[in-house]
């Protein structure tokens, strides 16, 4: 194998995208992690439902495995003897995550159903009462025809396309459909119900739809309510997420699941917020050790990489202190572990030393440097100093910011702590210029 090869064998599976179907590159993380099983919870949810459809939310940092941990949610609700018709997809790849409201998932969670069920179980969804619906848009969307010659996921196809590529026409389109949103809810379940009925017949528990990446919504305020745009879809617009006639899990941001409205959320949401923590690999501040366990896991996820790459350890990492080194920098987060091995490897090639592990650190701090505000630094320093922050209604808005920039990581082992960002640790406050 020439060196060009290695590095591009070893740099593909350093991916960063969820695993799907490799399954072999799979690691349990949930013992350092200090889980309670968030994937057999929600499942065991949707099993012991007994007719009554569920919906139930998932948290946690962007990077922390959440897609992973959903990936494998579907494989085992879709195994067994009770095996369910599963829809999933990454809601990145359909709406635009800077701005989201309830009728954009609608509209691509039913393209998304539609087409699925074709694919995978050869079910035509047959338009039902968007039909009628079909007709206030196709003007805008200037399509002559309607539904009699445009099948349902086609037709969703388009509408999820614009809502999406075009901010001014997503605003026209909401004016348009919102008076109308509980007629495009009732048409949705129209469709899901012949979907639950077609998939009974082939031997289907049923059908849940899980909906990734709304975790990676961008957080700011919202225009009209004034209030942030997670709160405003995962709140506000509650009532309509929750009415599905289907089993549904959504992806849901960390900083929502920590802030005022977590009893909320729990009672809306299946009765519990489940979060997916941080891999521990250091212990809480302000002892900071190695945490022996959680770093033998990384290593785990890192050698079943390097198998996969047909590399051995000593051609990618100078020695095992540089290797142990990316471990601690990247605080346990899964993803970006990954990121940290290939921007060493573009920074340097093979093997990763400390010389290209050094500049890959002073990029990530001088890149939160930029992020950070003077009125962060309390927060930070008393999570520095104890893992545990006070929180008020003051500060709540920062704590919050910290979380969804990843200053701030949150793990769950015995007791729920934060630390800080490796990145963020070696920063120092900046100094206040006294007044003259």
């Amino acid at each position: 194998m020439s060196s060009a090869d290695l590095v591009q064998r070893v740099y593909q599976q350093f991916g960063v995208e969820p695993l799907r179907e490799q399954s072999d590159l799979y690691v349990d993380l949930d013992e350092a992690r200090g889980s309670t099983g968030d994937v057999s919870r929600l499942e065991n949810t949707i099993r012991r439902s007994e007719g009554a459809f569920t919906c139930q939310v998932l948290a946690g940092h962007r990077g922390s495995g959440k897609s992973t941990e959903l990936l494998r949610l579907k494989q085992r609700l879709e195994t067994g003897e009770n095996a369910f018709f599963v829809v999933y997809f990454a809601g990145g790849e359909d709406l635009d995550l800077n701005d989201v409201d309830f009728l954009d998932v609608l509209i691509v969670m039913v393209k998304q159903i539609a087409a699925q069920l074709k694919e995978q179980a050869g079910i035509d969804l047959k338009p039902g009462y968007f039909r009628d619906r079909w007709e206030r848009v196709k003007d805008f969307l200037k399509l002559e025809v309607g539904f009699e010659k445009v099948e349902l996921g086609l037709g969703m196809l388009k509408l999820a396309g614009v809502l999406k590529d075009s901010p001014d026409s997503r605003e026209k389109i909401r004016s348009l459909l919102e008076p109308d949103t509980n007629n495009w809810l009732f048409a949705a379940n129209d469709v899901i119900g012949q979907g639950v009925a077609q998939l009974a017949k082939q031997g289907k528990a049923g059908m849940v739809v899980i909906v990734d990446d709304l975790d990676k919504m961008v957080v700011r305020e919202h225009a009209a309510t004034h209030c942030t745009t997670d709160e405003y879809l995962f709140v506000n617009r509650a009532a309509q997420l929750t009415a599905f006639k289907c089993h549904v899990v959504y992806s849901m941001p960390l900083s929502l699941a920590h802030s005022h409205h977590e009893p909320t959320i729990r009672s809306t949401y299946g009765g519990h917020v489940p979060v997916l923590p941080m891999t521990r690999v250091a212990a809480r501040p302000p002892n900071r050790k190695p945490y022996a366990p959680g770093v033998k896991k990384f290593r785990d996820v890192i050698d079943l990489r390097l198998n996969a790459a047909e590399a051995q350890e000593s051609d990618v990492f100078v020695n095992a202190k540089v290797r142990d080194a990316i471990i601690a920098l990247s605080g346990g987060q899964p993803k970006e572990l990954m990121l940290l091995v290939r921007d060493a490897i573009i920074t340097h090639g093979l093997p990763i030393d400390a010389k290209s592990l050094e500049r890959t650190k002073l990029a990530g701090r001088r890149e939160y440097a930029r992020q950070l505000r003077v009125e962060h630094w309390p927060i930070l320093e008393e999570v520095r100093r104890t893992g545990a922050l006070a929180r008020t209604r003051d500060n709540e808005p920062l704590f919050r910011e910290l979380l969804d920039s990843r200053a701030i990581l949150q793990y769950a082992n015995d007791e729920e702590w934060y630390g800080l960002n490796p990145m963020v640790a070696a920063l120092k406050p900046p100094k206040t210029q006294s007044s003259p």
